[in-house]
């Protein structure tokens, strides 16, 4: 018997091809094994969802493990994305721990994670998806596979995601990986994340929840968000491998997909607030599709994270992708 309200679920881990390898690291020596977890009832219509680069397969608590997800607030029973109407299927990003052996930085593409998602789909015999869903880092992972394998999913939905990357987002995560990297020449990691926290907000929900308050701390002036980045940095780190992080951080600047190739249909969700993937940059993404495609734009003060919260517009926006048969618009609609 399942625990209460909880949906059933499944884990376990599947070899990638002895012969693949990263597109970029051909030569590379090691075995690559892909790590999943699946939540919902086993004769439910299968989703695959893929996260930022800090997710990993455990989207939401289940029966198999209770504690919360990394997509707690939009997936579960009777939520967003239903699990008593739907199977949820999360994998871990090559390169994550137990991805990989022996353990190495790697050089991976969003390309190459999804054929990590399509070797699992034929472990699981699964031959075609009703949605790969796909936030931040993983709507690039949903693009790729789209653009590869149409032939395995009715269609992708791109969630706070583009074809490619900017400059200044590109830039401020080199010098987040510059200063990752200072850390462990110095014989630590968890002083080189504080600064992602900076650009996953917006700056008006910055402004408004840190006042402009300084303290003297050690004979240092201390403002409110200090202590604010160095908490989440030392949360981050503590459940984050700096090595992983670094191959995932690179992967997203590795991105360069051709939204023309997308032969299947795709949803596209995006806040205007967000500077790390900007609206103007996903709307180029969702009218370059060579497939039906639509677009809604929505408004949240947590910038890029708010692909993690809940809000009614964007409940609304994603049960429309897993309920319509095709996109209905593409202009974008605030909400």
């Amino acid at each position: 018997m399942l625990p209460e309200g909880l949906p059933a679920g499944r884990r376990g881990s599947v070899p990638m091809p002895a012969t693949w390898r990263p597109a970029l690291d051909t030569a590379v020596d090691a075995r690559f094994r892909v790590r999943y977890e699946i939540a919902g009832p086993e004769d439910a219509p299968l989703l695959v969802v893929a996260g930022g680069i800090s997710a990993n397969r455990h989207v939401c608590a289940n029966a198999l493990d209770p504690s919360p997800g990394w997509w707690r607030k939009l997936v579960g029973p009777g939520l967003a994305i239903d699990t008593d109407r739907w199977q949820v299927l999360g994998f871990d990003f090559l390169g994550s721990p137990g991805t990989v052996e022996p353990p190495r930085r790697l050089h991976v593409t969003p390309g190459d994670q999804a054929d990590a998602a399509v070797a699992l789909l034929d472990h699981l015999g699964v031959r075609r998806v009703h949605r790969v869903l796909g936030a931040s880092y993983g709507g690039m992972v949903a693009l790729a596979l789209g653009c590869r394998r149409p032939a395995r999913a009715d269609g992708v939905v791109l969630i706070g995601a583009a074809h490619r990357g900017h400059a200044q987002a590109t830039g401020v995560r080199s010098v987040q990986r510059r200063v990752v990297e200072f850390a462990i020449r110095q014989g630590g990691s968890r002083e080189g994340v504080a600064l992602a926290f900076t650009t996953y907000k917006s700056a008006e929900g910055l402004d408004a929840r840190f006042p402009f308050e300084w303290e003297w701390e050690g004979g240092t002036p201390v403002h409110a968000i200090d202590r604010f980045l160095r908490k989440r940095g030392d949360e981050f780190a503590a459940r984050f491998d700096a090595e992983t992080y670094l191959t995932l951080s690179a992967s997203i600047d590795l991105c360069e997909l051709g939204p023309e190739d997308l032969a299947v249909p795709a949803w596209f969700i995006g806040w205007e607030e967000d500077t790390l993937v900007p609206s103007w940059l996903i709307t180029e993404t969702a009218r370059r599709t060579g497939a039906p495609a639509g677009l809604r734009l929505l408004r949240s003060e947590a910038g890029h994270d708010a692909f993690l919260l809940h809000s009614p517009a964007y409940e609304v926006a994603l049960r429309e992708t897993l309920l319509a048969t095709e996109p209905r618009h593409l202009a974008g609609s605030a909400g």
